[in-house]
């Protein structure tokens, strides 16, 4: 009977003891958060540049909610930011803030965008092989084995899915000796593709900044 007694008295104590320390554990891990830094405090992207980031929270065992960015809806046309990725996308010359807020705490980054930006893609047509180098003024020059031609584009920017951010996208549509010329860009991922009345080329290398 005593031996009885004892082992209860000892698992008792253990059980204690055990829930001490997960207690102790969830008072830790449910510390709220004291500080916010990102990476980057400014940046400067050239037009249709994307540039990743990343936060740091203090302290680390620090109960992680929900970070989100936000830039005013007048500044949207100069950056934005994809939540998921922390990618922030130039998309027009200008100056704006992107601030990031957790747990009551902020952090900002300064971001100014550039126009000193060219995109170049090269495709194989059925015909020829097909290089193109586009500048932010739009004006397309067309590099092929017969000669370089000029393409003057005009810009629309479009969705892909319901839930995507119209500003990931541009649809730049131009004419080549009758035939329409579809350039699509995708900001966050950086490819371009060309479709050539409706029917989609085949890149060798979809993208290469200058």
């Amino acid at each position: 009977m005593k031996r009885s007694k004892k082992i209860l008295v000892i698992l008792a104590l253990g059980a204690f003891a055990a829930a001490q320390a997960v207690g102790l554990f969830l008072l830790v891990r449910t510390r709220p958060a004291e500080s916010l830094t990102l990476s980057e405090t400014t940046l400067t992207l050239k037009m249709d540049e994307g540039r990743r980031i990343s936060h740091t929270v203090e302290p680390a065992s620090a109960a992680r909610k929900l970070l989100k960015y936000k830039v005013s809806a007048s500044d949207e046309v100069i950056a934005w930011i994809d939540d998921r990725n922390e990618m922030i996308i130039a998309v027009s010359p200008g100056t704006c803030t992107i601030k990031a807020t957790l747990d009551g705490l902020t952090a900002a980054v300064d971001v100014t965008v550039t126009e000193e930006t060219v995109l170049a893609g090269m495709w194989k047509t059925e015909d020829e092989d097909v290089r193109l180098l586009l500048d932010h003024a739009l004006s397309g020059r067309l590099e092929t084995e017969t000669g370089v031609e000029t393409i003057l584009w005009t810009r629309d920017a479009f969705t892909e899915g319901e839930n995507d951010n119209p500003l990931r996208y541009v649809k730049l549509t131009g004419e080549r000796n009758g035939a329409r010329l579809v350039l699509y860009y995708d900001r966050l991922s950086d490819t371009l593709r060309l479709h050539v009345d409706g029917t989609e080329q085949n890149a060798d290398r979809t993208l290469v900044r200058g």
